[in-house]
């Protein structure tokens, strides 16, 4: 028959969800281990409080071990499952004892382990298979634990091990998540970085030619130069990813930054316009946002010949599109299509559509409808609560 300890004490009910809260919001594996330790020796009363969790690949062997209550824990030998605590998870039931050492399975305790008498143990279950083992012990000489104890133990093993599962399934969804932004990075390098040493090359070829024919190489020297110090950029942002996102700059500030650059470089009248309220939680749109108004700018610079640009962002909660619209020379209908394809000289942008498509988004590029040329990047916000207007 199931064990009901007082399940409908209003007192006991109240503790269990303070501590069901408490280490359901832990998802850091070891303090969420010493966290259920703790609790499970005030739970019961008891003075000394263990668990065991069994490593994923190798159920024969512990992962980690938290314990409560020992005197000097540091140094002790780790358990190797072949006594009281192993049976735990090889027989997936409660163990309860008055006097530890008079168990079969016994084997003893390790130098500098505190002596043990009374012992209670139950498995860490999740669905059909065991975790590891919870367990509690008192000096020799106490009282037993109790059936009560039993279930209140058994009860906070259950929820420990819905924790346990929670925490390890969320390290892997953070390992996937960091491993998919690795793989970006790549990607992005090789359609930027190895592609402009692609075009480097091209060119320092044809300086070379220039150089036998006596001809002057100073415009393949200094599209060399142009490429080497996108080059650079474009590396220094992957590490800057790399070292972690959560120092990046708010995008408003880098568009700003962005513009002034840009403005005080080349003498264009330069105008940004931003949404009242700009905060997008995805770093992957913010990035290529960046990216689409950097590039538009360096090519405003080398090929528009223009008196004005303008940057601007606008969302409808559901996509956010960044424009930026110079007052040049634009580009031929009949050219268009070849420039967004990369045709040599235009890799960048080439690059930057493949970029907003990985994104979810479309790049457009048109002549403006009096002069000059737009470019549009259209990306979704995929996202709860992105404040945006």
């Amino acid at each position: 028959m199931t064990k009901t300890f007082e399940i409908e004490n209003p007192e006991y009910t109240l503790w269990l969800m303070r501590i069901a809260s408490s280490i359901a919001a832990q998802l850091d594996l070891g303090p969420l281990l010493q966290e259920i330790v703790d609790a499970a020796t005030e739970l019961v009363g008891a003075e000394f409080g263990g668990i065991l969790v069994l490593d994923e690949e190798d159920s024969a062997r512990y992962e980690v071990l938290r314990i409560h209550g020992w005197p000097t824990p540091c140094g002790l030998a780790q358990p190797q499952g072949r006594g009281i605590l192993g049976l735990l998870h090889k027989e997936g039931r409660p163990l309860r004892l008055a006097q530890v050492d008079h168990h079969p399975a016994s084997v003893g305790v390790p130098e500098g382990h505190p002596p043990i008498g009374p012992f209670l143990g139950v498995p860490l279950r999740f669905r059909d298979h065991v975790l590891g083992g919870l367990f509690l012990g008192q000096r020799l000489g106490r009282p037993p634990f109790t059936e009560d104890d039993e279930v209140r133990l058994t009860g906070l093993a259950d929820l420990a091990a819905v924790a346990i599962e929670h925490a390890r399934l969320y390290a892997k969804v953070e390992e996937m998540a960091c491993l998919r932004e690795r793989e970006r990075l790549a990607t992005d390098l090789h359609d930027t970085v190895a592609q402009l040493f692609y075009s480097i090359g091209l060119e320092t070829k044809r300086g070379l030619e220039a150089l036998t024919s006596d001809s002057s190489p100073l415009s393949q020297l200094k599209a060399i130069h142009r490429m080497a110090a996108r080059g650079s950029v474009e590396v220094r942002s992957a590490i800057f990813t790399l070292a972690g996102s959560d120092n990046r700059e708010p995008l408003p500030y880098v568009l700003q930054t962005l513009v002034q650059e840009f403005e005080e470089a080349t003498g264009i009248e330069t105008c940004l316009v931003l949404p009242a309220l700009l905060a997008l939680p995805d770093v992957e749109v913010s990035s290529v946002v960046e990216r689409v108004v950097r590039e538009a700018l360096a090519n405003v610079r080398k090929h528009a010949q223009a008196t004005m640009v303008l940057v601007s962002l606008s969302s409808n909660g559901r996509t956010l599109m960044a424009a930026v619209q110079d007052n040049g020379v634009g580009i031929a209908i009949s050219q268009l299509e070849d420039v967004m394809a990369g045709d040599g000289y235009h890799i960048g942008l080439f690059t930057l559509r493949t970029m907003v498509e990985r994104a979810g988004g479309q790049l457009t590029l048109l002549n403006g409808e009096e002069g000059g040329l737009v470019l549009k990047a259209q990306l979704p916000l995929q996202r709860d609560g992105v404040a945006v207007e």
